[in-house]
């Protein structure tokens, strides 16, 4: 039996995990699904990466399975440089997979033009958050849909917009598995990434960006796969 941490990605929380974790722990592991620390100014990349870093040491947790949806790939990225020796292996869901030096914004430049877009039509206090959307193009049926908008919160930018640490401790980083959503048109290039760099990969045919929440049977079955 493993133990799963689930990291969620751009603007959910721990309560995006609700249909994936009741059935990895009925199969009997055991699951974590921290939500990251909300939008506040000087909440960053850095803030989340230690978040994830103090739970396995306040937990003590050992031959942990970090996964990390969307922007959770950037966090459990960094958190594996952190405690290596804790990891036995990151799990990347449709993820970014980023080289140390590298923000979310730097992978994935059209995101920052949207927020860019998105920002110039708020007041200027406003310009350090990034609000929730394109949540329409992710697969949702309505009552999905409607669940997830409802529950979403706004980032902040400097999430997306500070780089990947440099690693702390050196090699050896846990070994890799990405699992693509080949419904999803957004990581197809971290897909291949990942894959160039030594990672396995799986694929989920047909499943949607949102998978945990869409298709969250054939998430937890993948899951396992990477026992």
């Amino acid at each position: 039996m493993a133990t799963f941490v689930l990291v969620h990605g751009s603007w959910l929380g721990g309560w995006a995990w609700e249909r994936v974790a009741p059935r990895l722990r009925a199969s009997g592991h055991t699951v974590l699904c921290p939500s990251l620390a909300p939008a506040e100014p000087g909440v960053g990349l850095r803030t989340h990466i230690a978040e994830i870093v103090a739970l396995i040491d306040r937990h003590a947790l050992t031959n942990v399975v970090l996964v990390g949806h969307s922007y959770g790939g950037m966090v459990v990225t960094g958190a594996g440089y952190e405690r290596p020796q804790r990891i036995r292996q990151l799990v990347y869901l449709d993820a970014y997979f980023p080289s140390p030096g590298q923000s979310a914004f730097d992978l994935q430049p059209v995101l920052r033009d949207a927020c860019d877009a998105a920002a110039a039509l708020r007041p200027e206090r406003e310009a350090w958050l990034i609000p929730p959307f394109g949540f329409e193009a992710m697969g949702l049926a309505a009552a999905d849909l409607e669940w997830v908008t409802a529950r979403a919160r706004p980032l902040s930018r400097a999430t997306h917009e500070e780089p990947l640490p440099d690693p702390t401790s050196g090699p050896p980083h846990p070994p890799a598995t990405y699992i693509r959503f080949g419904g999803s048109p957004f990581f197809a290039d971290a897909a291949n990434t990942a894959q160039r760099r030594g990672a396995r990969l799986l694929t989920v045919e047909g499943a949607a960006h949102l998978a945990p929440v869409t298709d969250h049977e054939r998430v937890c079955a993948v899951l396992g796969r990477t026992l």
